[in-house]
Parts: C-alpha cells; sequence; structure tokens
C-alpha cells in the first residue's frame, strides 16, 4: 500500500507541475498573443523566365486581365510535364531530383482562373488532339494487319509446314500528354505506357484532395501512390482480377484551380 500511495503522490506532483496556466478571455491581449507576422506580397518574377516564356506570361495575363501568376504557374507544369523523365537536376553527389511541378491557382470564382489555365495549356491539348489522330490511323492500320493475321494463322493451322506460325501485330499505343483522371489505378496503366510522363490538368482540384475516395476511408494508399508520383519514383498498384502493374518511374505533374475556402477546408 506504502508504494502505491507514493506512486500516486508522484504522479500528482508531475501533473501539478506540467499542468498550464489557466487562460481566461481577460488575459489574452493582443499584445499577449503570439501571431506571425504575414509577409508582404510580392508579384510573380516574370523576369525570371527565359524568352519567348517571358512575353507569353506577361502578354497572355494582360489579354485576360488576370495576375501573372495565373498563367505563369500552369505554363510551368506544362514545361516540366514536356521534360518528364528525360533528365534531372543533381543537387549534390547522391541527390537529383526530376523535372515534376505540382501548381494551384488560388482564387475566388471569377478571377479568370479557367481561362489562364486554358492559354497556357493550349499547345499541350493541341498535342493530345494531334496524337489521338494519329493514334485512330494506327487503330485502322492495326485491324487490318489483324485480319491479314487471322487469315494467314488459319492457313498455318490447316498446313504441315515446319514454319513458326505468323507473328501477331502488337496494338498501337496511344500518345499521351495529359489526363484529368486523378484516380491511381486509371494512372497507373497510362503511365506504363508513357515513360516520359503525364500533365495532370483539373480545372478544379478539389476532386483531387479527395483521397479517401478509394483508400477504405482513410487515403492513405493514395497519398503514398501520389508522393511516388511526386519524386517520379517506382509505383505498384495490385489490382484485383487483374494482377499488378509496376511502372519503374512514374512521373505526374499537376496544373489546376481552387478557390481559396476550398483549399482551406482540403488543409485542414
Amino acid at each position: 500500500g506504502g508504494e502505491v500511495d507514493l506512486i500516486r503522490a508522484e504522479v500528482e506532483a508531475l501533473a501539478d507541475a506540467t499542468e498550464p496556466e489557466s487562460v481566461t478571455p481577460e488575459s489574452v491581449t493582443p499584445d499577449s498573443v503570439d501571431v506571425a507576422a504575414v509577409p508582404p506580397f510580392k508579384q510573380f518574377p516574370i523576369g525570371a523566365l527565359p524568352e519567348p516564356i517571358r512575353s507569353f506570361v506577361a502578354e497572355g495575363a494582360r489579354a485576360i486581365g488576370c495576375d501573372p501568376a495565373f498563367v505563369a504557374l500552369p505554363l510551368l507544369s506544362g514545361l516540366a510535364s514536356a521534360i518528364g523523365t528525360t533528365c534531372q537536376i543533381t543537387l549534390k553527389r547522391g541527390w537529383s531530383e526530376p523535372a515534376i511541378l505540382w501548381t494551384a491557382i488560388v482564387g475566388e470564382s471569377g478571377t479568370a482562373k479557367s481561362p489562364a489555365l486554358e492559354l497556357a495549356l493550349r499547345p499541350i491539348r493541341k498535342r493530345q488532339r494531334d496524337a489521338m489522330k494519329q493514334h485512330e490511323k494506327a487503330t485502322k492500320a492495326h485491324d487490318d494487319a489483324l485480319a491479314m493475321h487471322e487469315r494467314d494463322l488459319g492457313g498455318w493451322k490447316k498446313g504441315t509446314s515446319d514454319a513458326p506460325p505468323p507473328i501477331k501485330p502488337e496494338a498501337p499505343v496511344a500518345d499521351r500528354c495529359w489526363t484529368d483522371d486523378a484516380t491511381t489505378e486509371a494512372l497507373a496503366p497510362i503511365l506504363l505506357d508513357s515513360p516520359r510522363g503525364l500533365l495532370m490538368i483539373r480545372d478544379e482540384l478539389a476532386g483531387w484532395f479527395n483521397f479517401d475516395r478509394y483508400a477504405g476511408g482513410k487515403g492513405g494508399g493514395d497519398v503514398a501512390k501520389w508522393l511516388e508520383m511526386f519524386g517520379g519514383r517506382e509505383m505498384v498498384i495490385d489490382r484485383k482480377g487483374s494482377g499488378t502493374l509496376y511502372v519503374p518511374r512514374a512521373s505526374v505533374s499537376i496544373a489546376g484551380g481552387i478557390q481559396p475556402a476550398t483549399l482551406r477546408r482540403a488543409l485542414g
């Protein structure tokens, strides 16, 4: 009994020593609250951009009537996705970083976020349209080649030749520049066929922040996958019924817009 009383006394003494002083509304004054000073606003450093990007950003912002950052930020993400995994910057021995940028235009509704995003990424969208037209032609040619393969394979099966069977033509793969699907399961097969990387464009980034849709309500799985894509690291996706997908270098840059209140709720 004596040991228990001694331990209880020590715990109570420790609690008394660590208990914070009571704070009443009357004791809180502006001078007693430690509030970090808000740094002064700084314009986006357009002068740091090389030509012709500098003029494009300045003239585009002037034509739309928006802040230059609204054009510059998505443009930087688009440029990073164009570089992709082709090269990295070496900061020091053993430490290299890929060309992957996540940027967000933060502004209220009606501040021209969408027009600025569309202007900055218009060349990437055009490249994707051209690539899909080429893919459509390649798909038609593949259908013809597949029909000829079936014909040749039927003849080979009926014959007695020792020659190997005709080789089945491989299906063409579309050249992907960007996507708007934010689920990691949908991104994995696209990244597997796009070793250079991708750009994810989200006019409203609020949906992208909703990581808990496919992670049992916790969101930990998707967060880990997105961190892998931010670092250009390898990614493994285990899918029920369709096996495992392994992406050696998952590279995804992000460009989008979001309203301040929505961003505040997403960040907690």
